[in-house]
């Protein structure tokens, strides 16, 4: 069997993973875990989803590279079906920030243990980062790519206790409180001064100077509304992007 071909954003989120065990959570047809035990080294991975379908593809995907004694088949809510200590590694991608903070909310034995987090949400990441902050884990990478042309972040979290002994070699400052602009757009994409974060807040205040061209013609009170949210928008932006253009 040939090497397995990921997407740029399974991809993006196969790389940050480094562990022993991980649980894929949301694991769609279990291309990541196949990925990440087939050519990263991981000894076993649970390849878990809240839908059956997905699963039945999954399980074909996974006997077909000959795996089945290394990865297993779970249908579960989240975490649910995952034991305290069962992987040091959880990827959970491909849902909304707000859904992620859920499950690793009910997920909370898992992060009390400390375990590894790769995160890929597809909106609101800035809920992720609080939540993560709020349960004293520290973002300690960050990732933006373009794939079909949408942008997507990926996050890799530790606990602070972890974070005290990984090779960053404990800079204090990833683990300091989130301006707005961090929370919003990753403290680590504006300090590696990213290229696609930057294309992304250029394309995102031009965009919003447009609305807020047709939002003063308007002249209606919810359209004055909307235009002093995207102009406070675009304030955070520029706080972001003066950083990054430095």
């Amino acid at each position: 069997m040939t090497n397995i071909k990921l997407s740029p954003r399974m991809q993006a989120i196969a790389d940050m993973a480094k562990g022993k065990i991980v649980a894929d959570i949301g694991c769609d047809h279990a291309f990541v875990s196949i990925y990440l035990v087939k050519e990263k080294g991981f000894e076993k991975a649970f390849a878990m989803d809240v839908k059956k379908g997905p699963l039945e593809i999954a399980k074909k995907n996974i006997n077909l590279y000959g795996l089945g004694d290394k990865i297993d088949i779970r249908l579960s809510n989240g975490f649910e079906k995952l034991k305290p200590m069962e992987a040091d590694t959880a990827v959970i991608a491909g849902m909304g920030g707000a859904l992620m903070v859920d499950i690793l909310k009910n997920g909370k034995v898992h992060t009390d243990n400390k375990i590894k987090l790769i995160l890929q949400p597809q909106s609101e990441p800035e809920k992720v980062r609080k939540y993560l902050s709020d349960i004293n884990y520290v973002i300690i990478d960050e990732s933006m790519l373009i794939d079909e042309d949408k942008y997507y972040t990926v996050i890799k979290a530790v606990s602070y206790e972890d974070f005290k002994g990984e090779a960053i070699n404990g800079d204090e400052s990833l683990n300091a409180s989130y301006s707005e602009y961090e929370l919003l757009y990753g403290r680590i994409l504006i300090k590696k001064k990213d290229d696609i974060l930057k294309q992304y807040l250029e394309e995102r205040i031009e965009k919003n100077a447009k609305l807020i061209d047709a939002l003063k013609k308007a002249g209606t009170e919810n359209a004055l509304e909307k235009q002093s949210e995207l102009e406070h928008e675009n304030t955070i932006i520029n706080q972001a992007l003066e950083i990054i253009k430095r």
